[in-house]
C-alpha cells in the first residue's frame, strides 16, 4: 500500500490532485442528493448511474492497482485530466443537471469532446503499448493510430445505441420523436439537434447523423494537436529514449 501510494504521488502532481477532487466531490454531492431527495428527471437510476460515472473517474488509480505488467499501469495521469471531465460533463451536468434538454446543443458538444477525448486515449494507449512490449515508434504513426482507435469507439457507441434500443426497447438514439417531445415537457423548441429535421419520421437519422458529424468535428482537431504536440515523443518526455535506455539495462 505505501508502494502504492508513493508511486501515485510520484506521477501526479498537486494541482491534478485537486482538479481531480473538485470534480469527485461534485459528483458525490449530486449522489447524495438525489438519494435523499430524488432525481425529478431520472428517479432512482440517477444516484446509480453517478456512482458508476464516478468510479470512472478514479481510472488512474485503479490502473495502478492492477497486477502484474498491465499495459495499463503504463499509462499517464495525464488521460484522467480529460477522462474525469468527460464523466463529469455527461453524469452531473448531462444527466444530473439535465444539460441534455436545458443547454442547446449540449449533448452534440459532448459528441464532439467525446471523440477528442477517445484521441487522447487512444495516444495514451498506444504509448502505454509501446512501454510494455518495449517497442519504438514513429510519433505520427501512433498518433494516426490513436484516430483510428478513436473513430472505432465513436463507432461503436452509435452501435451500442441502437442495439440497446433495439433489444432493450430504449431510447438513447432518440428513434422517436414523439418520445424526445415526452422528454422535454412536450415543448418542441426544447429538442436540440444539429439538423432540422423538417418530417419528424426523419428525427432518428438526423440526430445519428448529427452525432456523427460532431464525433468528426471533435476528432480531428484532437488529431491534429497531438500531431504537433506529441507529449509522449517530446523534448520534455520521450518514451522512444525511455524503451532504448530499458533495452540497455537488460
Amino acid at each position: 500500500m505505501k508502494n502504492y501510494i508513493s508511486r501515485i504521488m510520484k506521477n501526479v502532481s498537486k494541482a491534478e490532485l485537486i482538479y481531480w477532487w473538485i470534480l469527485r466531490a461534485l459528483m458525490i454531492y449530486g449522489i447524495l442528493k438525489s438519494l435523499i431527495f430524488g432525481d425529478k428527471y431520472l428517479g432512482s437510476s440517477q444516484p446509480l448511474q453517478m456512482a458508476a460515472n464516478l468510479v470512472g473517474m478514479f481510472a488512474y488509480e485503479i490502473a495502478q492497482a492492477l497486477p502484474g505488467n498491465n499495459r495499463l499501469k503504463y499509462f499517464s495521469p495525464y488521460f484522467q485530466n480529460i477522462t474525469a471531465l468527460g464523466f463529469f460533463l455527461g453524469s452531473f451536468c448531462g444527466a444530473y443537471l439535465n444539460f441534455y434538454y436545458s443547454v442547446p446543443f449540449f449533448d452534440k458538444a459532448l459528441h464532439a469532446f467525446g471523440t477528442a477525448e477517445a484521441v487522447f486515449i487512444g495516444y495514451e494507449y498506444v504509448g502505454a503499448t509501446q512501454l510494455k512490449r518495449k517497442v519504438t515508434c514513429d510519433p505520427e504513426i501512433a498518433v494516426l493510430c490513436a484516430l483510428g482507435l478513436a473513430f472505432i469507439i465513436s463507432t461503436a457507441w452509435e452501435l451500442f445505441e441502437f442495439s440497446y434500443d433495439q433489444i432493450a426497447g430504449g431510447d438513447a438514439q432518440h428513434w422517436s420523436y414523439q418520445n424526445a417531445l415526452a422528454a422535454a415537457g412536450g415543448d418542441p423548441s426544447k429538442i436540440f439537434n444539429l439538423f432540422d429535421p423538417k418530417d419528424p419520421s426523419r428525427f432518428a437519422l438526423m440526430d445519428t447523423m448529427g452525432d456523427i458529424v460532431m464525433n468528426f468535428a471533435g476528432g480531428i482537431p484532437m488529431y491534429i494537436i497531438l500531431r504537433i504536440k506529441p507529449y509522449l515523443h517530446s523534448k520534455k518526455r520521450n518514451i522512444n529514449l525511455e524503451i532504448e535506455e530499458m533495452k540497455k539495462a537488460q
